[in-house]
């Protein structure tokens, strides 16, 4: 069987929850919300493109399966398919891979490539990032396995190998968080916001003239707006201060070292940018312009009075 598109794996994402969205709906991922993960389910958000990271993984996904291959001996078999957990079917996995040892139990295997080591332990523990964790314990929950091994390779050159059991009370607690939030996204009831971004992607398109009595939570909320925003201005004011120190000191130079030659910061001319003048553009040429004028998206502005 061919492996499917991406935008094929997109929309099978659609129909559960992966391994990758454990984290984030339980409100433990950086990069990701209950809102956003729900919004994704619901296809509100559309096709989410994909990041550096990202691509760099999965161009790495084979090399780390090599290595993998070499360290242990065991062939690392692939699934073109998503598989679904036998009595939760709204519990998917798109697994890197899996291994069938002679010698042991059936293994899930999990290939993933990291700048740095925070967050992961000495190399043949359990002690992988909490995001990570979570995702091979779904994965683990799905097939029945008992045991996964996560493979890593960090900063391009130290590859490490780490071995997961099951946790079956852990697997018990993330079912019951997943049913829930599926049975949200079947409801079309979403997650509350946790974030400004969250916000404005459920409501920052349109609004209705009609007000609210602000409570004691959302007054000091706003107290706290206040307070950041000074603290950003004075910092912003004390860069700017220091920033004149350094430019007078290099005046017309455009490197600054220390006592040993290295390069402390430059300054240094750029070509002058090319901006295309609309107003001109508009005014000498109105019907050419308007045949390339392009409608946004509607957006609301926020403003703390």
């Amino acid at each position: 069987m061919n492996a499917p598109t991406r935008a094929e794996w997109l929309e099978a994402r659609r129909t559960g929850i992966g391994g990758s969205d454990v984290a984030p709906i339980l409100g433990l991922s950086k990069w990701a919300t209950p809102l956003s993960v729900y919004m994704q389910k619901r296809g509100e958000l559309g096709e989410q493109a994909e990041n550096d990271a990202m691509r760099w993984g999965r161009y790495l996904e084979p090399v780390v399966r090599q290595a993998y291959a070499d360290l242990t001996g065991y062939e690392v078999r692939v699934l073109p398919e998503m598989i679904r957990h036998p009595e939760y079917d709204f519990m998917v996995a798109n697994l890197d891979g899996f291994v069938m040892p002679v010698d042991g139990p059936r293994r899930v295997f999990e290939a993933k490539t990291a700048r740095t080591a925070e967050g992961w332990g000495e190399p043949g523990t359990d002690q992988i990032p909490q995001p990570y964790l979570l995702q091979v314990q779904h994965y683990l929950a799905v097939t029945g396995f008992v045991v996964a091994d996560v493979a890593v390779l960090i900063g391009g050159s130290d590859f490490r190998l780490y071995e997961v059991p099951e946790d079956r009370e852990l697997q018990a607690m993330l079912v019951d968080a997943e049913a829930d939030f599926w049975s949200r996204v079947q409801r079309g009831e979403p997650p509350e916001p946790v974030t400004a971004a969250d916000a404005i992607a459920r409501w920052g398109r349109s609004s209705r003239s009609d007000m609210v009595m602000a409570d004691e939570t959302v007054m000091q909320a706003l107290q706290t707006i206040r307070s950041a925003r000074e603290s950003i201005q004075a910092a912003e004011a004390l860069e700017d201060a220091a920033k004149a120190v350094v430019m007078r000191a290099l005046g017309d130079a455009d490197t600054l070292v220390d006592a040993a030659g290295r390069t402390l910061c430059t300054w240094r001319a750029a070509a002058a940018p090319q901006r295309l003048d609309a107003a001109a553009l508009k005014a000498a040429h109105p019907d050419l312009c308007a045949q390339f004028l392009k409608a946004g998206e509607p957006t609301r502005r926020f403003l703390v009075k």
